[in-house]
């Protein structure tokens, strides 16, 4: 399994994660034991440092998940947008700077990742999660570009923010029915990991 499909996993099961620890002593009862040789480690990052080729190869496991990845980004960036707009008005720098990074990581999507030959041999199921990825950003860039107050702009983040999370919640969703059974125990031995690592805090 890609290590970036396992991140995106991981990331997309963070709210998993809280109902777990949460139920830890439900779901994982003080006398189990670890598996032998068990060593979490919470300060270890996913890399993920892929050529062109290999995405284009490994395509189910490069192109979208980067595109959430930087709907992700734009959303964040404009909920900050708002926040400076709402008290300093939509001219301000900080909320015109926020603007034109989202309108970066939605050329990025576009013109990177989820450009033609990146997309042309996906999965149906997942070109179809892709196009509307595609759809959404070309949408959102012509709001920015329109962005004339701050109603507007909070409209727009309004709509990233739902969007990308309906996209996203989809992609997690039916990724997960392909998991072979190795794939899913990785998923799960993360998870623990994880919990472990809460617990160690």
């Amino acid at each position: 399994m890609q290590r970036e499909m396992l991140a995106l996993i991981v990331e997309q099961g963070t709210r998993i994660l809280s109902a777990v620890i949460r139920n830890r002593d439900i779901l994982f009862p003080p006398s189990q034991p670890g598996p032998k040789g068990f060593e979490p480690s919470p300060t270890e990052d996913v890399v993920v440092n892929q050529s062109n080729t290999q995405k284009a190869t490994a395509i189910a496991t490069g192109c979208l998940p980067c595109s959430l990845g930087h709907l992700g980004t734009c959303s964040g960036l404009l909920n900050e947008a708002m926040r400076f707009a709402r008290t300093d008005g939509i001219q301000d720098g900080e909320v015109i700077g926020r603007i034109n990074m989202c309108m970066d990581e939605l050329n990025a999507l576009e013109r990177v990742d989820l450009r033609p030959e990146m997309i042309h041999g996906l999965p149906e199921w997942e070109k179809s999660l892709a196009e509307q990825a595609l759809t959404l950003s070309r949408s959102l860039r012509h709001d920015l570009e329109g962005i004339l107050d701050v109603n507007t702009l909070e409209a727009v983040t309004a709509k990233t923010q739902t969007q990308r999370q309906e996209i996203g919640k989809s992609f997690f969703q039916q990724r997960l029915q392909f998991l072979t059974p190795e794939q899913r125990q990785q998923v799960a031995d993360e998870l623990r990991r994880r919990v472990s690592a809460k617990d160690g805090e």
